[in-house]
Formats: C-alpha cells, structure tokens, sequence
C-alpha cells in the first residue's frame, strides 16, 4: 500500500497514518493480485455516510476497471451498514479522479479551501456526494 500511495499521491500518507486508519476503519480493505497489493480503499463509517479517504490503484493495473471494482466493492459494504451516501474530497487539480467520480455517478457538492498541503503551498479540495439507494 505504501508503494502504491508514494506513487500516486503528491503528499503521501506515512506508513504509521496507515496502520492507524486501518485499525478503526469499518469499510477499508485491499485488494491483492498473487501476493500482491494492487489496489486499496480506505474509508469509514461517519453516522449514516461513508467518509471516503482513500482509493488508488497501483501504476501498472491502471485503466482496467480496478479503480471501479473497488468503488462498486465500497457501496455493497456500505449497503450492509445502511449508509446513505457517500462523501469525498479530491484535489482541485486532479481532474482525473474528478471524471472518474462524475462517470460514477458522484456529484461536486462544494469546496474545501486550503483543505492538502503540497510542501509550503495550500491546495483545495472539490467535495463530491454519491446518494445511495
């Protein structure tokens, strides 16, 4: 997971945050190809939403509908808790991950200002919304 999260975040999270989150986190979980992490969702259970942290994918199993199986996986755990949405915050600039939520359904509902840290700067946050059924 750390590999994965050092390739694909701008501002890692270190392997203590990790082992944290992973202890107290309801709805988070990995998936494995071989012996391999290639993918991992983190994600908790905040009253009656989902509180989605986390989600990446390793470089090399990009592009392969992996990214929407851990995604599709997330709202089936939610549906066992009865959770009605889920929430997250995706950097401004990451107009990838942006698409990928809007393609599944997610909606912006709103900004956080300043909300990462990119070394000494500030980067906003889009806030995006997924009504369950």
């Amino acid at each position: 997971m750390i590999e994965i999260e050092e390739i694909s975040n701008p501002t890692p999270w270190k392997e203590q945050t990790f082992k944290n989150i992973l202890s107290s986190r309801t709805l988070s979980f990995v998936i494995i190809s071989g012996q391999n992490v290639i993918g991992f969702c983190i994600a908790s259970k905040v009253a009656d939403e989902c509180h989605l942290q986390n989600i990446s994918v390793t470089a090399s199993f990009r592009k392969q509908g992996i990214g929407k199986y851990i995604l599709d996986t997330l709202i089936k755990r939610c549906a066992l808790y009865e959770l009605q949405n889920i929430i997250l915050e995706v950097r401004e600039s990451n107009e990838g991950a942006q698409e990928f939520y809007r393609k599944n359904n997610f909606n912006p509902i709103g900004k956080r200002k300043d909300y990462y840290k990119l070394g000494e700067q500030r980067e906003s946050a889009v806030l995006m919304s997924l009504i369950l059924p």
